[in-house]
């Protein structure tokens, strides 16, 4: 649980009822039942957005309430990005970070939509403005960097955003232009022209396990017996609009392919789905030895929610390229249909509440049969095997039936078992016992693990997307849905989940200047779970950002 702050607050003008007055505390709007999400709940929520990061600023700035990554503090040359919630303090992150584009992004966002936000002072968009192009400049290497594919969240997330704001002198500009064309070419090197698609990750991977050493508590990543090849994810779907938003025709023809093996390979159909109605995106696709799988989420054949929210959000993204491609299109697949069948899917799978659980199946009774099936037909490892009870908070449940796993050790390469023979786990068991692998032991874990969280992340990128589509579709039928869809996401993110919306008590993230509570970022490797993540906040300012450009297109 987070523990509450006594922090300095910047009061802001938040917009109520009864109109713009200053709040020493934070308002808090009581839901109300069957009131649509309108125009002026997403402008109150960019108000309330602008004032938070404000808040956020001043902490950065004046080094108040800071939780610093390892290695942030070696170098005056070496800048780290605030990120996420982590010990009640405003994690900062390494460079060279998937993350990294996101918080000048938001703040570019700000100031691109200033037209919308109540009390906008000049003394806010000099603030805004000069911390946004501060972490910005320390983006302009990642343009170069050929070693990742996450090039669309780092570059075009920022330096694209920032192109939307229309106080940007024309030498910034060229200079942003310019960094973004170089970010192309080095993501377009990435893609083979044999397989058709951007290749995801380049690094080999490891299971993370806790083991006991002379007393003392260490973590460390061991190899697998049968690592992927060629592994694409579903969030590379994100950094289709990065290629699309050029002319260069090759850059269509890479984005269009990427488009058309991740709709034929990265999808499957819940067991109980037996017309194959709402397709599921796996996570994880390695075109080397042809298995899916989900790095992240609950099992390899679960339904994790973020990565739902880029299949849904990319494929928005394709559709609306379509119709200003540079190559011809007839041999592709219909897109658009796939697009309304991942609508349909994410509209099922919400049924049960507008902000998902991490993974829609961890809520299930059976979750656990997810989480310890390993099929031959799926890739072997995923992050929640090795994930123990003492890597999390004592609340958190990752999923119904959480328990110590028995896993063939066989997983594991020759060489991680020889540097694990002999030790024990931080339960104080062998690790490897025989063919066996017990990562955490085999005693029950506490009761007190009673939370499967939910990710208001996945949730913003669904109503970001659905809106984007429902602005620029001419299908009317699907224009209502989708926003209808959005509608609800938004009042019940904006009713229940920003960071002043937690009664009397003070909530240290409303304290530290976050947006959203409750996002969940990497639970497989016990991180950023429950709580605000910027890429979070990143997506629900967008989100009402065009949800009032939606309603506009109407008139």
């Amino acid at each position: 649980m987070k523990r509450i702050l006594t922090l300095s607050v910047i009061s802001g003008c938040l917009l109520t009822s009864l109109g713009c007055s200053q709040q020493s505390e934070p308002v808090v709007a009581k839901p109300e039942q069957g009131k649509v999400f309108s125009v002026e709940a997403a402008k109150d929520n960019l108000t309330f957005a602008k004032n938070q990061y404000l808040k956020m600023i001043d902490h950065v700035k004046h080094e108040r309430h800071l939780d610093e990554k390892e290695g942030c503090e070696v170098s005056p040359d070496i800048i780290c990005v605030p990120r996420s919630q982590e010990r009640d303090e405003i994690h900062l992150e390494l460079p060279e970070k998937w993350t990294n584009g996101f918080y000048p992004g938001v703040l570019w966002k700000l100031l691109s939509s200033k037209q919308h936000i109540s009390d906008w002072q000049q003394t806010d968009e000099n603030t805004l403005y000069s911390q946004a192009t501060y972490y910005q400049d320390t983006l302009f290497s990642e343009a170069k960097r050929d070693s990742t594919h996450d090039l669309g969240f780092i570059l075009y997330d920022s330096f694209g955003e920032a192109l939307n704001y229309d106080g940007l002198d024309a030498e910034t500009r060229e200079q942003y232009a310019k960094a973004l064309e170089l970010g192309r070419a080095t993501l377009a090197t990435r893609y083979k022209d044999d397989v058709g698609l951007i290749r995801s990750w380049d690094w080999i991977p490891r299971m993370r396990i806790l083991t006991l050493e002379n007393g003392e508590r260490q973590s460390d990543r061991y190899t697998l017996s049968n690592p992927w090849t060629y592994p694409v994810i579903v969030d590379n779907m994100m950094n289709l609009e990065y290629l699309f938003s050029s002319d260069v025709p090759r850059y269509h023809e890479i984005a269009f392919n990427h488009a058309k093996h991740t709709s034929i390979n990265h999808y499957f159909y819940d067991t109980s789905d037996t017309e194959k109605q709402y397709p599921l995106a796996y996570h994880v696709y390695d075109y080397g030895a042809g298995k899916p799988g989900n790095w992240q989420g609950v099992g390899n054949v679960s339904a994790w929610a973020r990565g739902q929210g880029w299949s849904l959000y990319g494929y928005v993204t394709v559709v609306e390229a379509m119709e200003k491609a540079k190559i011809d299109l007839s041999t592709y697949p219909d897109f658009k249909a796939h697009l309304s069948r991942l609508f349909t899917s994410v509209e099922h799978l919400l049924q049960d509440g507008e902000v998902p659980y991490w993974d829609f199946f961890a809520a299930r009774d059976n979750a656990y049969e997810y989480a310890e099936n390993i099929s031959s037909d799926t890739a072997v490892f995923h992050g929640v095997l090795g994930l123990c009870d003492k890597q999390i908070e004592e609340n958190i449940k990752p999923y119904m039936g959480y328990r110590p796993m028995t896993l063939k050790a066989s997983m594991l390469s020759e060489e991680s078992l020889q540097r694990l023979e002999g030790k024990v786990n931080w339960h104080g068991e062998k690790i490897i016992q025989g063919d066996k692998l017990l990562p955490c032991g085999t005693k029950a874990y506490p009761d007190t693990h009673v939370k499967v969280p939910r990710d208001t992340s996945a949730a913003a990128i669904y109503a970001a997307a659905l809106y984007r589509y429902a602005t620029f579709t001419k299908d009317i039928n699907e224009k209502a849905k989708f926003a209808a869809l959005a509608d609800k996401i938004m009042a019940k993110l904006t009713n229940e989940y920003r960071t002043d919306r937690k009664g009397k008590g003070r909530d240290s993230s409303f304290d530290l200047g976050f947006v959203l509570s409750e996002a969940t970022g990497d639970m497989g490797n016990g991180g950023e779970i429950d709580t605000p993540i910027i890429y979070g906040d990143f997506y629900f300012i967008e989100a009402n950002i065009r949800k009032i450009e939606f309603e506009k297109s109407k008139s």
